[in-house]
């Protein structure tokens, strides 16, 4: 079957019209597809028009008509048509997996403020700014599965009968008890550093996929665009050093300082005016917010600075004063 016939397929179900036989099919697809062996990308076209059909159907049990859905939920056709990427990409992270079935937490933070959050099975994340996670009330099935979006340290509880996964802008990160780094806030750089244990990552979320296993002190850079993963060794507290919330600056040039503090923030600060490299910055920022360290700024270089919205600033750039 091909995704045309699919998507003829569910059309006729949201509407009623499916044989016994069409909705054996649909089930079968479905199957395929939440244990990743096919992948079909919906055009917008075909989005929009799943989208209309899931919206009518919303509308008639808000109006407490009986629609006939069986286990086909419609929590699980509306998971179809958010699709960014394709089938197997968002039916896995929407958690229609083996955790389909149970009800899913969302966690965020502010632009200013991190958070530690527990698991289910007692593992805790550490969010960055700007970042959520997703994950069900339990852990079900055969593996334990998160999503994330922004930053995030794990420390995770050891289980080798049930592996822990990160799912992050098209990677996937497998583990089994460990402690590591994502970074997932860049659209097309997908950064996974590890501070104990093994970890395995792959951006093809196919079902037996194979993972680059990544040692402790060392970081994966997975390219979304080229697909490309290149290892690297690290210094681990320089890469963690957003977790203890402070920043250290020997002589670093203006504009890295405020790409380092847009990339730890997870905010965009675009600077105008020419700074030159001869303006640089020496100095140590802990436990400060981001307002708190770009007015620290100020009292090294000159400059005024307007807040766009929620994830981005700009800096009016005037002279150095060091």
């Amino acid at each position: 079957m091909n995704k045309e016939i699919f998507l003829t397929l569910l059309k006729k179900q949201a509407n009623g019209k499916a044989s016994p036989e069409e909705l054996d099919q649909i089930r079968q697809i479905f199957d395929l597809i939440q244990r990743r062996e096919i992948d079909w990308p919906l055009s917008p076209a075909e989005e929009l028009a799943l989208k209309d059909n899931v919206k009518q159907k919303i509308d008639e049990r808000k109006k407490g008509n009986q629609v006939s859905f069986d286990p086909l939920t419609i929590f699980k056709w509306a998971a179809v048509l958010l699709i960014g990427f394709s089938l197997t990409y968002f039916l896995f992270s929407s958690g229609l997996g083996s955790n389909a079935d149970q009800e899913w937490v969302e966690k965020v933070t502010s632009q200013t403020q991190k958070g530690t959050f527990t698991l289910p099975d007692g593992s805790t994340v550490f969010l960055n700014t700007n970042s959520r996670i997703r994950f069900p009330i339990n852990f079900a099935g055969d593996k334990r599965e998160v999503i994330l979006e922004g930053e995030g340290f794990f420390n995770v509880v050891k289980n080798k009968k049930k592996p822990f996964e990160v799912v992050s802008n098209g990677v996937l990160t497998r583990v089994l008890g460990t402690s590591f780094n994502i970074n997932a806030a860049n659209e097309e750089l997908v950064e996974v550093v590890v501070a104990s244990g093994k970890v395995g990552v792959t951006n093809d979320l196919t079902k037996g996929a194979s993972l680059n296993l990544i040692d402790p002190n060392q970081k994966a850079t997975i390219n979304r665009l080229n697909k490309e993963i290149h290892v690297e060794e690290i210094d681990i507290e320089e890469e963690l050093a957003w977790k203890a919330e402070k920043m250290s600056f020997d002589f670093v040039p203006f504009e890295e300082v405020i790409a380092t503090i847009g990339s730890m923030y997870h905010i965009e600060i675009e600077i105008r005016g020419d700074v030159g490299e001869s303006c640089t910055i020496r100095s140590t920022y802990s436990n400060k917010s981001l307002y708190s360290i770009l007015y620290g700024l100020k009292n090294i270089v000159d400059f005024d600075w307007e807040k766009v919205d929620e994830r981005k600033i700009i800096i009016n750039y005037k002279s150095c004063i060091n």
